[in-house]
């Protein structure tokens, strides 16, 4: 299948493409690859801005730690924490305040002793003030003392001169609970807590502990971090994030911008509380990932708002708790390196638009000999096989392909010439001659024959030798190989010739024989091809041997394609006159109706394409519509294989499987038994018997009357009067006496279809009846819709059949019941239906229509379509005729005896003139004296009378027109009523 234009493209456009592509990649190789030399130069770069970041934090927190391990360590020197009250704690109150001086990041300095007092010195800051609320004017210091129970506030000015004492009764603190206390206890020399918020200042911190040489007291430092936070802000740039955090990723210092408020919050928050979402990300991938915090580490995080994030771990310094983390954004990070590739592909896009001129132009002269193969192989698929242009190319692979289209142009050329003669041609000695003469010529041979098997020998058929036919010739001797599938090549010498060949002629030269075998679509051999050809190089040689064993399989299709079908229609043929003659086996009383229907079908069709003037002259059927009027003749009864035969062979009203007459017969008998008995039961001597005998005479006389009667009426030969009927009825009202249960030894449906109770036994029964069991309702699918797909307009009687004794003896005209004549009907409609399922060629498409309208009537009121003379074909109308011409005359019919020729003639001239048959077919079939070829052929000799064709003119008076609108003939006083089986 072609593509659409839209997916095609010229081959100079691939080529063109293709060089544009390789430069693009090539292009694209080395941006990519300058991009990421770029990229990690950024990414180092930052790297080594974390790792100062790094160092500078970690001197920061070691910077603020050291004072305060050094203040504890002089303080543990002193003797503060052997001072068991608050007088001799406060000396010390100078030295603490030195110390808290000395460092801004210091909160606090207390001493927890072990019989849980507790002395704190505070620096009152803004911030201690505002979480304190109010204090007393002037208040810098803040004292704070647990001793012996009692708890004071003492408030100092900046002079260290006490302001106020504010004694504390419920001061709950016991500083031995505290973490700081339980660490410095458990450790030597100074311990750090864990980053917490401070309780009073709620600034985030660390405190410093370290316990008294005799361990009853512990002294710590308050160290607040939130200066580094303050480092941070200064060190970190634009699109750069720098956190610090413990193992929990607990928030130590961050940049001042984006720390949360601790005024609020109890303990310090998880770094996912920062205002950037990348921070959440963090802490998620921290907590999946915890090998993370183990030494350094680059990762990368995907924020869906902010995009993508680079991140660099690792610990502030050895061994220590607290980790930092750089956050670069991706977009930052890699701008330089961007901005590099643009300019990188706006360059390689300029030396790309200045080349495209030449890879246009080399690739135009590449595809330009392709492009004339091109429209030679369209002039190809067109069937155009003339001669083109010649391409020619430098290189070798087009001109080779050049020199292969030649060459397949030429062969296709001949085989589609040949091919196209052997499809057209249908006669078999026309195909043999058809065969062989463009097989020589196509192999450019000088002779050669044709053979087909035939009793598994080669039978000639066929010869030319140097353009003459040959009447006689011979080599079957050097053939016997291809009878074995194999073919035979044989040097043409001059032995060879007067032994095999000599009756072709005198011996030509040297030259080649080759027989190549004909092999069906099995591959069995059903003949060959024998080709002589001239002297030639073993190459050509080969290619005409190809060339002939091509020629050959589609010879060898050919003539079996024609075998085929003319074994085919014998078949059908075969099959038709099959199906016919069992119809007609089927009942010895149609004897040879479908056999004598299609002769006279034929002899008026022929008589009507003879004619050349009048209703007929352009009635011309070719061998199609010969065919098909042929095989309608022998199918136009083909639906009574569907008639009961004891429907068509019916003789007598009582008639069914068997005649009913005998079992009335029965009946009468019983009556006069019955008579017998009643009147021998009143007499008990001899003379009363010989007394009853005489009297029951009259009885018995009058019943054989009435049986006589009713026999009478079972013929059908007579008109059934009113008067008759009414005798009939008086006859059935007459009763007997049964006994027996009407229902025992019946089948399952004719038990159904008595439906009524069963009389209590005896009962009187009327001699003739007609009984609910007589009645066989008819199936849904019998019936026939209004609209019924094959447009049949007949009546269809309620029931299948209707075998009550009154319904049938009371039948006015011949034997059938209505049921019964619809029955016989049906066989046209069985015709139509059969043919029509039956998938004929296109040139049998009218077989249904011609089979199937023997039984229309000119004028409409025909059977099962009423069809009207312009719906009717010819070939139909020919058919009504034969098959009415040959119910008439025939003499086989159980029901009527065969009419005379001039009787026959008579009501088919009525029939005529009143519109039941075409009249001009009619006229042509009395000009023509088919009728009397037919009488010659068929009919017996009595039959055949003088006929006098000038008084069919108008309707005989002896064969009234209104009994033959159903078909039936007019029968003797003897024979029965009823239509003819066509």
């Amino acid at each position: 299948m072609r593509q659409s234009g839209s997916q095609r493209r010229p081959f100079y456009v691939h080529i063109a493409t293709l060089f544009i592509g390789l430069f693009c990649l090539f292009g694209a190789l080395l941006i990519l690859q300058q991009f990421a030399q770029h990229r990690a130069q950024g990414m180092a770069h930052e790297y080594q801005n974390f790792q100062q970041y790094r160092e500078r934090l970690a001197l920061a927190l070691q910077l603020n730690e050291r004072p305060a391990r050094t203040s504890l360590k002089l303080l543990r020197a002193g003797s503060l924490m052997q001072a068991d009250d608050l007088e001799a704690r406060l000396t010390f109150l100078p030295q603490l305040i030195e110390v808290l001086a000395s460092n801004h990041g210091y909160g606090a300095i207390y001493v927890g002793y072990d019989n849980g007092d507790f002395f704190l010195v505070r620096t009152l800051t803004e911030r201690v003030k505002v979480q304190l609320g109010s204090l007393p004017e002037g208040s810098n210091i803040l004292v704070q003392s647990l001793a012996r129970g009692q708890g004071d506030y003492l408030y100092y000015d900046a002079r260290q001169q006490l302001i106020a004492r504010q004694p504390i009764p419920d001061y709950q603190f016991d500083p031995r609970a505290r973490l700081w206390y339980q660490q410095a206890l458990h450790h030597n020399g100074i311990t750090s807590t864990a980053p917490y918020l401070f309780f009073t200042t709620k600034e985030p911190g660390i405190t410093l502990a370290m316990a008294s040489q005799d361990r009853k007291a512990v002294i710590g430092i308050d160290a607040s971090v939130e200066r580094i936070s303050a480092l941070i802000g200064k060190m970190q740039q634009e699109g750069t994030q720098l956190v610090l955090f413990d193992r929990h990723a607990t928030l130590l210092a961050t940049d001042p911008a984006q720390l949360p408020g601790y005024d609020r919050l109890r303990v310090l928050p998880k770094i996912s509380t920062l205002s950037d979402p990348v921070f959440t990300l963090l802490q998620r991938r921290l907590s999946a990932e915890p090998e993370l915090l183990k030494g350094r580490h680059a990762l990368t995080l995907d924020d869906p708002e902010r995009g993508e994030w680079q991140v660099n771990l690792s610990p502030v310094g050895e061994g220590s708790s607290y980790y930092l983390g750089l956050l670069i954004s991706s977009e930052r990070l890699f701008a330089d390196a961007k901005r590099q590739a643009l300019h990188n592909l706006g360059n390689a896009l300029l030396a790309l638009l200045l080349m495209l001129p030449i890879i246009w132009f080399a690739a135009r002269r590449t595809a330009t000999p392709l492009l004339a193969l091109t429209r030679e192989a369209e002039r190809i698929q067109h069937f155009d096989f003339s001669e083109g242009e010649h391409t020619h190319s430098s290189i070798q692979e087009i001109e080779d392909l050049s020199r292969t289209m030649s060459g397949m142009r030429l062969t296709l050329g001949n085989f589609m010439n040949m091919g196209r003669a052997l499809g057209a041609e249908h006669d078999m000695d026309a195909l043999f001659k058809l065969v062989l003469s463009e097989t020589i010529s196509a192999a450019g041979a000088i002779g050669g024959a044709l053979y087909l098997v035939e009793s598994g020998q080669l039978r000639p058929v066929r010869a030319f030798w140097q353009g003459q036919l040959l009447q006689r010739f011979d080599g079957d001797p050097l053939l016997r190989p291809v009878l074995r599938g194999e073919r035979v090549s044989l040097a043409l010498e001059s032995g060879i010739w007067h032994r095999h060949l000599s009756g072709w002629g005198d011996y030509p030269g040297p030259g080649q024989l080759v027989a190549e075998p004909l092999l069906s679509h099995n591959q069995e051999v059903t003949g060959c091809l024998q080709i002589l050809l001239p002297p030639c190089s073993p190459d050509e040689l080969a290619a005409r041997i190809s060339l002939i064993e091509a020629l050959a399989g589609t010879s060898a299709s050919a003539i079996e394609n024609q075998r085929l079908l003319a074994e085919q229609k014998q078949l059908l043929e075969s099959f038709i006159e099959l199906i016919a003659g069992a119809i007609d086996a089927k009942s010895p009383y149609t004897g040879g109706h479908c056999q004598r229907v299609p002769e006279l079908t034929r002899l008026l069709a022929e008589a009507a394409s003879a004619e050349r003037h009048g209703p007929f002259a352009d009635f011309r059927p070719n061998a199609q519509e010969w065919e098909a009027i042929h095989i309608a003749s022998w199918l136009h009864d083909c639906g009574k294989v569907t008639t009961p035969e004891f429907v068509v062979d019916k003789a007598t009203k009582l008639e069914t499987l068997y005649d009913r007459i005998h079992e009335i017969r029965t009946r009468f008998e019983v009556l006069k038994r019955d008579a017998h008995i009643a009147a021998l039961s009143e007499q008990l001597s001899e003379q009363q018997c010989s007394l009853a005998r005489t009297a029951v005479a009259p009885a018995w006389a009058e019943l054989d009357a009435e049986f006589a009667f009713v026999a009478e009426c079972n013929q059908g030969g007579e008109w059934m009067a009113p008067e008759r009927l009414e005798q009939l009825q008086r006859i059935a009202s007459r009763s007997w006496l049964r006994t027996l249960d009407d229902r025992l030894g019946i089948g399952v449906e004719e038990f159904k279809r008595h439906g009524r109770a069963p009389l209590p036994l005896p009962c009187r029964e009327s001699l003739l009846a007609d009984k609910p069991e007589h009645r066989i309702p008819r199936p849904d699918h019998d019936r026939l819709e209004t609209d019924n797909p094959w447009g049949f307009t007949v009546k269809v009687p309620e029931c299948l059949y209707d075998r009550g004794e009154l319904h049938n003896l009371g039948i006015r005209r011949g034997t059938l019941s209505e049921e019964e004549r619809y029955k016989i009907n049906e066989h046209i409609i069985q015709t139509i239906r059969m043919l029509e399922r039956l998938p004929f060629p296109r040139h049998l498409k009218q077989v249904p229509e011609i089979a199937g309208g023997h039984h229309e009537k000119i004028d409409g009121s025909g059977y099962p379509r009423g069809l009207n003379r312009a719906q009717m074909s010819i070939p139909a109308r020919i058919m009504a005729i034969a098959d009415i011409f040959e119910a008439l005359t025939a003499s086989d019919r159980p029901y009527k005896s065969g009419k005379s020729l001039s009787q026959s003639l008579a009501i088919m001239s009525q029939m005529a003139n009143e519109g039941h048959i075409d009249p001009d077919l009619f006229s042509l079939f009395l000009r023509s004296r088919i009728w009397q070829q037919y009488g010659q052929r068929f009919l017996d000799e009595a039959q055949c009378d003088q006929v006098n064709l000038a008084a069919f003119s108008n309707p005989g008076p002896s064969e009234p027109a209104s009994l033959l609108r159903s078909r039936d003939l007019k029968p003797s006083r003897q024979t029965s009523k009823r239509p003819p089986p066509g």
